[in-house]
């Protein structure tokens, strides 16, 4: 915990400074290390299914718009969406009864599947401009997603 404490400190010390994406990337140090620390005690969480989705997701996000460029670039991406996709069925496999009987949870979550749907099926179809413009609206449907259920 005393790792927890000195992630928030320099995440604060960044906010102040007006960095506030080092500061993001700073506290995600916290997700990490709790998720270190449940693992290590046996313990499963909705919030570490969220986390392995928000792994794959950045890389689709951040390194996606390149792979883009050429049609073996989009082969990889695909390879990345399929993960992205077995994921995305997990984030709702693993919701308990209690937020699959939530219907904002549901409907948040329906908006994950359907980002990742749409740019499966983009690059399926080969279609790089629709593969672009669906790989920018992974990010969006997570984001709310998470941010209340994560």
């Amino acid at each position: 915990m005393a790792d927890v404490a000195a992630v928030y400190d320099k995440a604060a010390g960044q906010v102040q400074a007006g960095n506030l994406t080092a500061a993001h990337n700073t506290l995600e140090q916290v997700r990490d290390l709790l998720a270190a620390l449940r693992q290590r005690n046996g313990v499963v969480v909705y919030s570490d299914h969220m986390n392995a989705f928000h792994e794959v997701m950045e890389h689709v996000v951040v390194d996606g718009p390149k792979q883009l460029a050429d049609a073996p670039g989009a082969l990889g991406l695909l390879a990345q969406v399929g993960a992205l996709d077995h994921l995305t069925q997990r984030l709702r496999s693993q919701a308990s009864p209690a937020l699959l009987g939530d219907a904002d949870f549901t409907a948040l979550l329906g908006k994950v599947e359907e980002s990742v749907a749409a740019l499966k099926q983009a690059l399926l179809k080969q279609d790089l401009p629709a593969a672009r413009d669906a790989v920018t609206k992974v990010k969006g449907p997570y984001s709310r997603l998470f941010r209340k259920y994560g």
